[in-house]
């Protein structure tokens, strides 16, 4: 699902010419907590418990170059649900030719927020889960 859009600003470019990383990485938070929001609010009160989530792990590919002006579109997706977690994948699309430029996979507990620990996701989050799975890649030979 298209999870956020957004422009490369000359401003969030380095000494290089290219989108800085550390002007990446909030265009990717952001587009998960969008995923995370087609569960319902990103934080709420359930009885007397703080819930919401947080993140554990992040590995990010940063394929193609990013300049100033170019439009980004951001997709996100679920690849994997465990116990606890959902493992996301997020691609950053140069909207002018459709390349990816960065893809970032990361891991996201459902999380008690006064507790400090994760908690098992409900059966409503499995079932909305099943919707946004993103499709399985080829195996390599």
């Amino acid at each position: 699902m298209e999870t956020l859009r957004g422009v490369v600003h000359p401003w969030f470019c380095d000494s290089m010419g290219h989108m800085s990383v550390q002007h990446q990485m909030p265009l990717l938070d952001n587009a998960v907590y969008h995923l995370l929001g087609e569960f319902g609010p990103v934080t709420e009160v359930v009885g007397d418990r703080r819930l919401g989530w947080a993140d554990v792990r992040h590995e990010i590919q940063y394929l193609h170059e990013l300049v100033a002006g170019d439009l980004l579109v951001l997709r996100s997706g679920l690849v994997s649900v465990g116990r606890s977690s959902l493992r996301h994948r997020t691609a950053m699309v140069r909207r002018s030719d459709g390349r990816v430029c960065t893809i970032m996979e990361g891991v996201t507990v459902r999380f008690d927020l006064d507790a400090r620990v994760s908690i098992p996701l409900t059966d409503e989050h499995r079932a909305r889960a099943a919707g946004l799975m993103l499709p399985s890649l080829p195996q390599s030979q």
